[in-house]
């Protein structure tokens, strides 16, 4: 898993005639990226980062195209990485219910799916047609089965909770030419995630 150490380290490729991500820009969100982590790394009681692991898919820098700029695959690569983390960090620090906690039920719009099925979930490669960032969609599984973890073990989402509305809404970075996760299916899965969550949520009369 990415470490504090690991931002401290990086270093991209500069780009100087082509167009790459303004330095000063992405030298400050790895500032802002390390803080989170270390908070993770070593906790201190009363307080949680301040990043998020979903917010990343957001992150915007200007772009240069004449002046020194990094090299844009890389810093998105890196950027994958750190929200990995990040979701893993979130999702680790609540306990994985026991896998036959939940057993598998139907809904009038489809199955509920247990925690333990995400962690076993796989999809389709891409690389010369657009996909979805592997480690986006890698964290916020982790994110999901926190969710679904705290519904099976005490009849509410673990903190930080996730709703069936944040799945609606999330994003993940696309990919081109790199390796991602083909789209529809992991959209597809997504569908199977709302409607166990507002399943718990219903349940729990939270919806």
């Amino acid at each position: 898993m990415l470490t504090t150490t690991a931002i401290d380290d990086v270093r991209f490729a500069v780009t100087k005639f082509r167009e790459g991500y303004e330095q000063a820009s992405v030298d400050a969100f790895l500032t802002e990226a390390r803080a989170a982590l270390a908070a993770w790394e070593q906790p201190v009681a009363g307080t949680s980062p301040a990043l998020r692991g979903d917010a990343i898919a957001d992150v915007r820098f200007p772009p240069t195209k004449f002046g020194n700029g990094y090299d844009q695959d890389q810093v998105d690569d890196f950027l994958d990485t750190i929200a990995g983390a990040l979701r893993a960090h979130e999702a680790a620090a609540v306990p994985a219910a026991p896998t036959d906690a939940l057993p598998l039920a139907k809904t009038t719009s489809g199955p509920v799916l247990r925690s333990s099925a995400l962690l076993d979930k796989r999809f389709t490669t891409t690389r010369f047609r657009e996909g979805y960032s592997q480690a986006g969609v890698d964290g916020f599984l982790e994110a999901a089965r926190t969710a679904l973890a705290g519904y099976e073990r005490d009849g509410v989402p673990a903190e930080p909770a996730l709703s069936s509305t944040d799945v609606v809404n999330v994003r993940f970075r696309p990919t081109k030419f790199r390796t991602g996760y083909a789209q529809d299916e992991v959209d597809t899965y997504l569908d199977e995630i709302v409607v166990t969550i507002r399943h718990h949520e219903q349940a729990s009369g939270r919806a």
